[in-house]
Order: C-alpha cells, then structure tokens, then sequence
C-alpha cells in the first residue's frame, strides 16, 4: 500500500513539477502580486491529493477485478504518463545550465524528438505491462529527488510571511493649493522609435502619436538606459544608469548602479518623486511588472500596479480567486504548458496570458485615466504593458483579442489607443493647459527574444528588418502647440532630470529642451 502510494503521489507531483522547481529557484517572490502559499501552492497541493485518491482507487479497482494482467488497464496508464512526462520535460530545460529555449524554436528539434522516441513508444504499445512496470519504478524511485525539490520549494515559500506581500502604507497626501503645472508621464513597455515613427509600416495608423508629435518637442534617436524592464525602470525613476538589479524578497530590488559596484535597495534609494514630493506636489504611480506598491510606497500619494506573467508553473490570478476556480485555473495551464499542446487543433497555449493581459490592462488604464484627470496630482508615471508581447489587440477590428494572428503592430496601435484616451482624460478635466506630457518607452523591441516563437507573426518577421530598440521621446509643454525636433543622440535615464526641472519651473520654453538635454 505504501508503495503504491508513492507511486500515485510522485505521479501527481510530477504533474506540477514545473511550480516545485520554479518555487525552489526562489526567484519569483519580487514578481509575485499575491502570497504563492495560497495563490499557487496550495490550488496544487489539492490537485495532487485529488490526483493521488482518483489513481488509488482505480489501482484497487484493478486489484480486486483481477485486471493486472489485461493490456488495457496498462495502457489507460501508460497514456495518462504523457502528461507528467511532458511537464518533467519542460521543468528539465529550466534547469539546463544553456539556453534551451533556443534550442527548442528550432525547427528540426521537434522532429527529432519525435524520431527518437519512437523506440519508447513503439515498446510500450508492444509490451504495455512491462512500460507500465518501468514507470511505476520510476516515480516511486524519484523520491529522493522529488523530496529535495519540495524541501527547497516549502522553505522559499515560507520565507516570507503573508504581509510581506502587501502593498505597504502610502505617503500623506500634501494640503497644498494645485501648482501652476503638472507632469504626466506615460512609458509604453517595449515601444520602438523605429516602428512608431521612423519607418512606420504602410499598414500602421497611429493618429494620436502623430497628433503629439506635431506639437511636442520630438527626440528621433533617443536611447533607453537598458534593455530589460528589470533595471530600465529603476533607472528612470532614480536619474542614474542601473548596471543589474538582484531581487532580495517581495518589496527588494537591489540595483547596482554605475556609481560603484556596491549594491542600494530601490526601496531607499532618492528618486524623481521625492524630489517632486519636496517641492510639494502630490505624487502616484500606476504600472505593471514591477512590486511599486511595496519598493515606491513611500514616495506615493497613490498607487496601483498588478504583476507581470509569471513562469510557468507559478502564474498567478489577476485577483484572488477561490479555491475551487484556482484549481479550474491551475489544471487549464497545466495542460496548456505541455509540449506541442500549441500544434493541437483549438488549442492555444497563450490564451491564457492574453485573458489575464487584457484584465489587468483594462484596470490598469481606468487607474491611469483617473490618475491623469486628478488635479491634485502633480506628477503621475504610467507604465503600460503594451506593446509589450504577447498581443492582445486587433487594429483591423478595433477590439481585444486572445487568439488569432494579431502581432506587435496591433500592439502598437492599442498603445495608441491608450495614449488617445489618456490625453482624452486630461483634456476632459479641464488640466490640458497646465500639464506637461512626456511619453517614452523603457526599452525598444527587443525581436530578438521573440523571433521563432509560436505566435510570432509574417507581419513581425516583415518590419523587425531593422534596428527596432530605438525608443521614441516626446515632451509637451504645458500650452505648446509646435513641434520641434532633435536628431541628436542621447540616453533616456535623463528624463527624471528634466522632469524635476519643469516641476520647478526651470523649463518652460520648448527651444530651451534641446539645451536641458545636452547640459
């Protein structure tokens, strides 16, 4: 009996073996918007237990029906196997030491895999009791492994306590009267210069970028201080070039930057809005990605911001969820994670992050309107997650998607989108006439990174022949209505500087920007 209690539970822990291995690696509590003991773990600690009773008593019913020596009863097994043999498959490649990833968009891999298991498989359908013996021996004697994983997995979880995924208390909002001017900042994730205005595709509209540009102070070679989110944020907000950022728990980010190789905690460090809080102006923030309610609290009047999509295994719900629908969620992406679940006809792997993508845009945008419209809000930044993939949008239908073929030039038009609605917002409340607008983008299209991927589209491979990181920058000065433009090259991580220059009214003429630059 405890032998074969050992063998449905490896089973059912291979199932999930993904989120114990990523749990183990203990990088992903930065990330995390909600607690993973109840968001993940404990969702898949029900299915295990649920998994582990279904296959024992299927087991005895076998046993007292004499049917252990029937093919079928072994087969019906050996087919189950596919699905913890194809996640233990995906867990082995994260812990390859190389970049399997890869490996595996290259197009003879898939063929060659399938070459060579054909001997396997050809075994186990000519002699399913002997298959079905060999890994029933192979999970029960994958314990030692499986126990070490666990044991690594439970101690990172715990770790942290539950409060340390809270969003942590607010500064006071400041009982000043509303300042002659305003800066609204709004950074589209992974938006390229290249694409957006330099060689726009023929087939891409975008007429509230072309609106701003025609009265804004418009940069066409601006370079973003890094190309990952990771350390492009921090570095924007703190003024100073971040060489490396190392997650230290829920709300550490610590960041080495260019000043030394010594490591400060983002969380402490000064930034643009201390300064803009110094000058007595209000101050809020409302993003994805980055933990901004627990590493900026401090410097924010209000806040919102959701997380990114975690690794496989770990992701996580855009709110709290029952434990019923956690489990509905848990087993939808355990299926969808499998390999070459994406070639099935219906089947589409990504559906699930692009539900979860459109939610949180959507809520994230109805806080960034809000935020923009509040006139007791001196300076906001807006981190939106497009058009960072994967796509969500369709512009040919002007509404959101989750499957279909729709690409980054999609993305970019629902940024446009986002950027229309916005300035809607600031328009509608009156405050037009004393905000400053600078738009700008963390890091350019990054194609390396999505190219041979499965939603990667003709339309993609057609306009990324070109250097698309590029990043675009726009300046509008509160009453500018002509545009003026600077070829000149220069790095992004001075837009803190200049916004604490408008803050404190330094800057305030537009044929002055491309002097505040060079300076």
């Amino acid at each position: 009996m405890v032998r074969r209690l050992l063998v449905c539970l490896g089973f059912a822990t291979w199932c999930f073996l993904t989120t114990w291995v990523e749990l183990a690696e203990g990088g992903s509590a930065y990330f995390a918007r909600y607690d993973p003991l109840h968001a993940v773990v404990l969702p898949v600690v029900c299915w295990e237990i649920l998994i582990t009773a279904v296959m024992l008593a299927l087991w005895e019913l076998v046993r007292r029906r004499r049917m252990q020596d029937m093919a079928a009863p072994h087969l019906i097994f050996l087919l189950s196997c596919f699905v913890p043999l194809g996640i233990a498959s995906v867990a082995a490649l994260r812990l390859l030491p190389f970049d399997a990833v890869g490996w595996v968009r290259r197009p003879l891999f898939w063929p060659l895999v399938l070459l060579l298991g054909l001997g396997p498989l050809t075994y186990a359908i000519r002699r399913p009791r002997g298959a079905s013996r060999l890994l029933r021996g192979l999970f029960l004697y994958s314990w030692p492994v499986l126990a070490v994983i666990l044991i690594q997995a439970t101690r990172a979880t715990l770790r942290f306590p539950a409060s340390a995924y809270a969003d942590g208390p607010l500064a006071a909002p400041l009982r000043t009267s509303p300042k002659p001017i305003r800066v609204i900042w709004i950074i589209f994730d992974e938006l390229s210069q290249e694409i957006a205005f330099a060689n726009r595709p023929a087939s891409l509209r975008l007429p509230n970028f072309d609106r701003l540009k025609a009265e804004s102070f418009y940069a066409s070679a601006a370079e973003s201080p890094s190309e990952a989110t990771e350390t492009a944020l921090p570095a924007l907000i703190l003024g100073t070039p971040v060489l490396g950022a190392k997650p230290a728990g829920p709300n550490a980010l610590l960041l080495t930057i260019e000043s030394g190789s010594r490591r400060i905690d983002w969380n402490g460090a000064p930034n643009v809005f201390d300064a803009a809080r110094q000058m007595g102006y209000s101050t809020a923030l409302t993003g994805w990605f980055h933990p901004y309610g627990r590493v900026l609290n401090r410097s924010l009047t209000q806040c919102y911001w959701n997380a990114g999509w975690l690794l496989s295994g770990i992701e996580e719900p855009s709110r709290p969820r029952g434990i019923l629908a956690a489990m509905w969620d848990r087993g939808r992406l355990l299926l969808a994670s499998l390999p070459l679940a994406g070639r099935l006809p219906g089947v589409h792997p990504g559906r699930y992050h692009r539900e979860a993508k459109i939610e949180r845009f959507r809520s994230l945008l109805e806080e960034a309107q809000r935020m923009a419209a509040d006139p007791s809000i001196g300076l906001a930044l807006i981190h939106l997650p497009a058009p960072h993939p994967p796509a969500i949008y369709s512009r040919s239908q002007h509404r959101f998607t989750t499957t279909g073929r729709a690409g980054y030039l999609d993305s970019v038009a629902l940024a446009d989108d986002a950027l229309g609605v916005l300035r809607h917002a600031i328009d509608a409340s009156g405050l037009a006439q004393r905000t400053a607008l600078l738009v700008s983008s963390d890091h350019g299209w990054r194609t390396h990174l999505w190219r041979g991927s499965p939603e990667w589209t003709p339309e993609e491979e057609a306009a990324s022949r070109q250097n698309t990181m590029g990043v675009p920058f726009l300046l509008k000065l509160p009453g500018q209505a002509v545009g003026v433009c600077y070829d000149k090259r220069f790095d992004t991580v001075l837009s803190s500087r200049m916004i604490t220059a408008i803050l404190e009214g330094r800057l305030t003429d537009p044929a002055r920007i491309a002097d505040a630059i060079e300076r």
